[in-house]
């Protein structure tokens, strides 16, 4: 039996070395290369120029004779304080109430055929 691994197994038995030493031992997106730094900072700007941008258009559609306690404005309040005390946190959250808003969507679309099948089902029972 040979125990003498061929050339091409020990590169890659290095590659795979160099890049789990390059990566502080953890490799990102499974088995692929982690992302480069340019492109993790501009994921970052891009997310938080996103999230700024979407607080001072939430901003500008204030209701305009809003009470203290509107609920509108409490929330448009809270986004702006948040801006301004931690804004990645309010990336952060920002991220998670827009995949919020599109599993509702989501969750709205499948219900909404099933629920004129129903109706039509239960017309045709009462005839």
């Amino acid at each position: 039996m040979n125990t003498k691994r061929s050339p091409l197994a020990a590169l890659n038995a290095h590659i795979a070395q160099a890049s789990q030493a390059a990566a502080g031992g953890q490799k990102s997106n499974g088995d692929q290369w982690p992302d480069l730094r340019s492109a993790q900072r501009f994921r970052e700007t891009w997310e938080r120029l996103g999230a700024e941008d979407a607080v001072v258009k939430a901003t500008h559609r204030a209701p305009e004779n809003a009470g203290p306690l509107n609920s509108h404005m409490l929330v448009l309040r809270t986004l702006g304080l948040m801006r301004e005390l931690s804004p990645h946190y309010l990336r952060r959250f920002l991220s998670h109430t827009e995949s919020l808003l599109w599993l509702e969507q989501a969750q709205g679309q499948l219900k909404a055929p099933a629920g004129k099948g129903k109706a039509v089902k239960a017309a045709r029972q009462k005839k």
